[in-house]
């Protein structure tokens, strides 16, 4: 049973990383990686050069600093959307701009966070399954009979072994739940850039 969980491992491993760009071999999961979000993948609306800087916009900064976190769900943002349009005024169309390009600046940089999270979650998962097949081997070639401490050792790989595997399965599951977070935040960025762009029409 335990060279079947060891195989089986390492068998996974490289499935996952075909299943990646072949531009990034640290990159485990299924989706393909985007590194960085720009304004023309779900922005229609008006260009966002020359509007300035949108830190200088308290206005701006506000809606940024309750939409763009990661925990924000894109109801919730959309929602302080809806009320930063609501009390705008001066110059609507170029704040609304400078609002969305907050939100991508943001986006990206959790992304940026998120992304290097799950670099290391792999490289850990590489270095667990490396321990896995090397403690298997060791078990197969330790004798079972009552031979001095043989039995003791045994039992400590036994062990060892089982922790090990455990430490995998675990972050395998979190590494299911951590590839989806860069989509999830795609996603909501698209939708807030299409609350914004309504309030142009």
């Amino acid at each position: 049973m335990m060279r079947f969980v060891a195989t089986f491992i390492l068998m996974l491993l490289p499935a996952v990383a075909c299943a990646a760009p072949k531009s990034d071999s640290d990159w485990p999961c299924q989706q393909l990686l985007v590194p960085q979000l720009t304004a023309g993948m779900v922005w229609s609306g008006p260009p966002l050069e020359g509007l300035g800087d949108w830190h200088a916009e308290p206005v701006v900064t506000a809606l940024v600093r309750r939409a763009a976190p990661e925990e924000v769900s894109a109801a919730d943002g959309e929602t302080a959307i809806a009320e930063f349009l609501h009390g705008l005024g001066g110059d609507r169309t170029r704040l609304v701009g400078l609002a969305f390009a907050g939100l991508l600046d943001e986006t990206n940089r959790i992304r940026a966070e998120v992304i290097q999270r799950i670099k290391d979650l792999a490289l850990r998962q590489r270095n667990l399954a490396a321990l896995i097949a090397r403690l298997t081997s060791e078990l197969d070639a330790a004798p079972a009979e009552a031979q001095g401490d043989a039995p003791q050792a045994r039992a400590e790989l036994q062990q060892r072994w089982t922790f090990t595997t455990r430490s995998y399965n675990e972050v395998q599951h979190t590494m299911r739940y951590a590839c989806e977070v860069p989509v999830t935040l795609d996603a909501r960025l698209g939708e807030y850039a299409r609350a914004l762009e309504a309030a142009l029409q």
